[in-house]
């Protein structure tokens, strides 16, 4: 059946997630008429429906929750496959399994996302941290990467229209304080911070004040993170009840996720949704004005998928918002050059490079039995180290915060289950039983009790540069089963990221000498994601941000967008999303993402009528 549109949109957006959804309701606000298209399921699906999914899942990873079913690995018979963490751990390089197809040579790239309605903000973690002024300057200042356009005045305003959306939960004077950036006049957060973790508490008591890096005289200071989660009642959402499970799911809605702001601009009766709607190419005309969208649709989200493409048809407005992610969106630009002989918004030949995410150092440890840290209650993370985000050092290695979990070692190892069955069946997976003991009873309960209430987890996010040979390209071999070529991933980490690792391990010895834990962490050289530098080896984990891809620049030749989002190839063609970010800084970068969404509207909404 085909399902063209037959209506004219003032905008059609491609994606429902926190760029996505939260343009179309900024949007509708200001009168205007919507059209998003969502590659996969709508609103159908509840979010208790997605809770039970994850309490049943085998493997509880950020993706087990959210369809299509995350441990299929069957891509090429999946209508709107993604890459996803099953797919890393048991086939991350074989592309009969793996939705990304990785090129020779290539390392893992560590991130996964979703594609239904809200996108891979259904499984963010909840940190809204801004980033600060150098973070916007990395090649002028530090002589790495790339600079953006646009300077922290510029966006100051949209992010704080961004944590409003969202209803951030932060303290305004600590975060100007570590970061050294201004706020508004009088602007504060929606909430005040969330409270601090026992173990954040012991963290502060016990490293605050020191110095942890070798090269930067900036100490340790433990402060509350700025979060997308309730501190209380707000917006309609539970506070946060402690579960622990932020990502990939908050059993009470205490966390924000997009879903909320596309079901308000549903209700504004001037946005429609259609959902198993999977875009693959743009239409443009001799004079470089984007003319519509052409998508295919599908019914069936199961894997294998009984039956593919139902119809298909072409969106159109007068402009147009790509604002799937990072990867979707090269993919949908590179695709509409294979399938028309005609390239869209890469007349810099740059759409697809400086794929960047936040390469993590994870570090976890013991404390003394006398000191319980008391993990797996809280949100997943309170507070972090923002204090080592910036320094001179940053002409000679990457950047890094610290990050201080509450989940244990959930995040490293996959506890308490690996910790849990060592003790019933005689094993030592978690470094925890060196004797393989098997125990029953009293004592096996005291005995694990006494380790995972003493674990704690330590993620350092290292920030990596823009680097034109990190790219997404289109799979020669490999499709999805509507027939759409499949991403093809070249990654690598660089000497200036593992310079950063290689910091973050020599703070973790100071730090957990501080705190007088013992250090748990494991590197294991055979594992795809590991590196080696001056001659030590080193595992890197994903953080789920997915940057790059099409960045803002000044100039047509240097990059894809400019400092609205807006493609220099095409005037009404925006590309909105983490893609656009020309570095990444240490921060998850939602908030800034959002913020720049933000921006973009205010641009479409100066466009002459």
């Amino acid at each position: 059946m085909n399902r063209t549109r037959q209506e004219r949109y003032d905008a059609v957006i491609v994606g429902s997630g926190f760029a996505g959804a939260n343009m179309a309701l900024l949007l509708a606000r200001a009168g205007k008429r919507v059209l998003i298209l969502e590659a996969g399921p709508g609103l159908d699906t509840t979010h208790g429906e997605l809770f039970e999914r994850y309490l049943l899942a085998t493997i509880k990873t950020p993706t087990a929750p959210y369809p299509p079913d995350a441990g299929a690995l069957d891509p090429s018979r999946t209508n709107a496959p993604r890459p996803t963490t099953e797919a890393l751990l048991f086939a991350w390089n074989d592309p009969a399994r793996s939705y990304l197809e990785h090129a020779p040579g290539s390392l893992p790239f560590g991130s996964t996302s979703e594609r239904l309605a809200g996108g891979t903000g259904n499984h963010w973690m909840g940190t809204a941290i801004r980033m600060d002024g150098a973070d916007f300057a990395l090649r002028s200042t530090y002589g790495h990467g790339l600079d953006w356009p646009l300077g922290y005045d510029d966006l100051e305003p949209y992010y704080g229209q961004a944590e409003q959306l969202i209803g951030v939960a932060g303290d305004r004077a600590e975060q100007e304080e570590v970061n050294g950036i201004p706020y508004g006049a009088g602007y504060d957060y929606p909430q005040g911070p969330i409270p601090p973790s026992h173990g954040d508490r012991i963290f502060q008591a016990r490293v605050d004040g020191a110095a942890i890096a070798a090269d930067s005289p900036a100490v340790a200071r433990t402060t509350p993170t700025p979060a997308g989660r309730n501190a209380g009642p707000f917006m309609n959402r539970s506070p946060c009840r402690g579960s622990t499970s932020c990502t990939p799911i908050c059993p009470v809605r205490a966390k924000y996720d997009p879903r909320e702001a596309l079901r308000s601009a549903l209700d504004t009766g001037r946005v429609e949704l259609l959902a198993k709607a999977v875009v693959d190419a743009v239409h443009i005309d001799e004079a470089g004005a984007v003319t519509g969208l052409h998508y295919l649709t599908y019914d069936d989200v199961s894997v294998p998928a009984a039956t593919g493409r139902t119809g298909e048809g072409v969106a159109t407005a007068g402009v147009y918002v790509l604002a799937a992610h990072a990867i979707e969106n090269a993919r949908i630009l590179l695709n509409t050059e294979r399938v028309t002989g005609r390239p869209v918004a890469n007349s810099s030949g740059l759409v697809g490079r400086h794929l960047m995410d936040h390469p993590v150092y994870l570090a976890w440890g013991l404390m003394p039995a006398a000191t319980p840290f008391y993990g797996y209650r809280g949100p997943q993370s309170t507070s972090g180290i923002e204090t080592l985000r910036d320094g001179p050092f940053r002409r000679r290695r990457a950047a890094w915060r610290i990050e201080i979990g509450n989940g244990g070692w959930t995040w490293p190892i996959g506890d308490p289950y690996v910790t849990g069955a060592d003790f019933i069946y005689g094993r030592n997976d978690s470094g925890t039983n060196p004797e393989r003991r098997i125990l029953s009873n009293r004592q096996y309960l005291e005995t694990v009790n006494g380790i995972l209430t003493r674990q704690l987890r330590l993620a350092f996010l290292v920030e990596q540069e823009a680097d034109p040979s990190n790219r997404v390209e289109l799979s020669d071999t490999w499709t999805d089963n509507l027939g759409i070529a499949r991403p093809r991933i070249r990654y690598g980490v660089s000497e200036y990221v593992r310079a950063g690792f290689a910091s973050a391990r020599a703070a973790t010895t100071r730090i957990m000498d501080l705190l007088g834990a013992t250090d748990h962490t494991m590197t294991n050289a055979t594992a795809p994601a590991a590196f080696r530098h001056d001659g030590q080896d080193y595992n890197y984990r994903g953080a789920g941000h997915m940057c790059g891809t099409h960045v803002m620049g000044n100039a047509p030749a240097d990059s894809v967008v400019n400092a609205w989002q807006r493609t220099w190839d095409h005037p009404n063609l925006y590309l909105a999303g983490c893609g656009s970010m020309p570095s990444v800084g240490t921060q998850n970068p939602t908030l800034t993402m959002l913020a720049l969404a933000c921006r973009t509207v205010d641009d479409i909404l100066a466009r002459p009528a």
